[in-house]
Order: structure tokens, then C-alpha cells, then sequence
């Protein structure tokens, strides 16, 4: 839809102090997943097939169509395909998830070289590397929870027995979980067993209506987060501390604007990670199970965790409340 790239790029120009055009079609593309996210809901648990469908043609549209992101969209595809078929292929044999994570990483490693090639080039406009690190993330995690699903319970820990995976999904089901619509360009990853819970969840009109509250809280801080970033960002970069103005301003100044900048850098990450996280708490993302008086019990999907960073009292609450699902993923798998 270059039509309506063009259209962001002017809005951009005029209203957003000519943000990229690929970060405002992202944020754009996450608030139309809101509206998708109440469609998808109204799907029943017992068509869980139409979910998986619905998930994947929604991602098609919104990263493919309007944030322009056909080739990267393609190369997830083939990436994706090619990865189930090694699980399939070598689903038994104890080497399979790390034979999935090197190819998965090396995927990206190309994807990531070629993009920084074509930078040098000035011939980048919109990148799709940063939903391909997603996606590197949910697809060898499931190829882990595959293997421990073949192990003994007394071998694995209490989060791997929880996420371990009976056998290869099926393929629709394996695309809906990767391609999953409100989390696919910035996350959050989450596992399949987590997916699993979403597509089967039904809950009643009170618990969808506390859902929106924390969906619509979630979107909220994502748009105040967005709002100090389209205000200050260009005052307030890190580029600026390589300048002569800012050599000659005194120690105390220095330290205010370098804390400034941080902050108002940190802004994007705190609005595209709040608003994407809105919309996938919204389709019933999370859902953890019934609680012994029948109510729903909620996992942390949150993808990072603002207070604890601004105002964390060391490097260690700092770092884990920080791009959570890759700690995760990396502290588990």
C-alpha cells in the first residue's frame, strides 16, 4: 500500500517531526490490531483452526500490506516452513532444537548483514529484522519445548514441564503461534503452551470486560510513552553528546541531558513493546489456568517492566525487567 505509506510520511512530516515512516506504520499497524484483537475473540475455542487461520491473514495484512514488509514477510515464510519441517523431520533425535536454533540463526545473521549493507547504501527504508528476532525466539523455543516433551518430567524443571510440547503441532496451528498478529512485529514472545491456553480460552462476559480495561490501561501508557518521544526525541538523543555545545555545558548539565536522553531513547522501545502488549492481553493472551474458586489466573506477558527500569536499585532488576521475553528465553532454553 504505497499509497498509504505516502500519506504517513506527509502526517509524519507535518505532525510527528518526520519520525521514520516505518516506525509510524508500526504503530499504526499495532493499533489495528486492537480492532482485530475483538474480532478474533469472537471466534469460539471449539473453531480453534479459524483462530490459527484468522491470526496468520491478519499478520499478512498488517506487516505485509501496510507496513510494506513483503519481503521480509516472505522470508519469515519460507524461514518458517523450513524450520517445521526440521522439526518434523528430526522430531525425535536429541539434537533437533539445536540443529532448528543454528539455522534459525543463521537466517538472521544473513538478514541482519544484508540489512546493514544496505544501510551503508542509504537503501533501507523499512527493516523486518526486528520481527525476525521475534520469530527466532518462538520458533526455536517450541523446538526446545518439543524435546522436553520427550524427556522425563523428573529431568526438567518446573517451567520447561509446564511449556513442554507433546510432538509437532500441526501446521496450521504451528503458523498461527509464530504468525500470532498482535505480537509479531515487537513481540512479545511467549510459548506455544501459553498460545495453546489463548486459543482454547473461554471467558465470560466479566472477565472479557476486565481484559479491556487492562488491554486499554496497557495502550495508554504506550501512547503516553509515544507522546515523549515524538515531543523530545530529536532534542534529547544521544547523538547530541558527541557535539561541541554539549562539550562546554557544565558537569551537572552533561548528567541531566545524558539521563534525559536515555529516557527519551528508552520512550520508543516503552511504546511500541506497551501498545503491541495491549493488544495481545486483549485477545486473551496470558490466560494461565482457573484458580480454585473458578476464576481466571493471568501470566506476565509484559515484554518490560518501565518503573523497574527508571527506578531499579540495581543492574540485575534492571536487566530482568528489561526485553523480559528474551530473558526468558535465554535463562530457560
Amino acid at each position: 500500500m504505497r499509497v498509504l505509506n505516502l500519506l504517513i510520511e506527509r502526517f509524519s512530516t507535518a505532525y510527528l517531526g518526520g519520525i521514520a515512516v516505518d516506525r509510524v506504520a508500526t504503530v499504526l499497524a499495532v493499533l489495528m490490531s486492537y480492532g482485530m484483537a475483538h474480532l478474533f475473540r469472537l471466534i469460539p475455542a471449539k473453531h480453534p483452526q479459524t483462530k490459527h487461520v484468522f491470526s496468520i491473514l491478519a499478520t499478512v495484512l498488517l506487516f505485509g500490506v501496510v507496513q510494506e514488509q513483503t519481503v521480509g514477510l516472505a522470508h519469515l515464510a519460507t524461514g518458517a516452513l523450513g524450520l517445521y519441517l526440521m522439526m518434523a523431520a528430526l522430531e525425535t533425535h536429541r539434537l533437533m532444537p539445536y540443529a532448528v536454533f543454528l539455522v534459525a540463526m543463521a537466517h538472521m545473521s544473513y538478514s541482519q548483514i544484508r540489512r546493514q549493507l544496505s544501510e551503508a547504501a542509504g537503501e533501507v527504508n523499512f527493516d523486518y529484522t526486528g520481527a525476525q528476532m521475534v520469530f527466532v525466539i518462538k520458533v526455536t523455543s517450541l523446538a526446545f519445548c518439543i524435546s522436553d516433551g520427550q524427556k522425563d518430567s523428573a529431568q526438567l524443571s518446573a517451567y520447561q514441564r509446564k511449556n513442554a510440547i507433546d510432538g509437532v503441532p500441526q501446521l496450521t496451528e504451528y503458523l498461527g503461534y509464530v504468525f500470532f498478529f498482535p505480537g509479531f512485529a515487537v513481540g512479545p514472545a511467549f510459548e506455544m503452551a501459553t498460545y495453546r491456553r489463548m486459543i482454547n480460552f473461554e471467558g465470560s462476559r466479566t472477565t472479557w470486560q476486565q481484559l479491556n480495561v487492562r488491554a486499554y490501561w496497557t495502550l495508554a501508557a504506550g501512547v503516553f510513552w509515544m507522546v515523549v518521544y515524538v515531543m523530545y526525541g530529536n532534542e534529547y538523543t544521544f547523538h547530541h553528546l558527541i557535539t561541541p555545545a554539549f562539550a562546554q555545558m557544565g558537569f551537572v548539565a552533561k548528567s541531566v541531558r545524558l539521563c534525559v536522553s536515555g529516557v527519551v531513547t528508552r520512550a520508543a522501545y516503552y511504546t511500541a513493546w506497551k501498545m503491541s502488549e495491549g493488544a495481545c492481553v486483549l485477545t486473551g493472551l496470558g490466560f494461565d489456568g482457573f484458580g480454585e474458586h473458578g476464576e481466571a489466573q493471568w501470566a506476565d506477558i509484559s515484554n518490560v517492566h518501565i518503573t523497574k527500569v527508571e527506578f531499579g536499585t540495581s543492574i540485575k532488576e534492571l536487566i530482568d525487567s528489561w526485553n523480559i521475553g528474551t530473558n526468558t528465553w535465554l535463562r530457560h532454553h
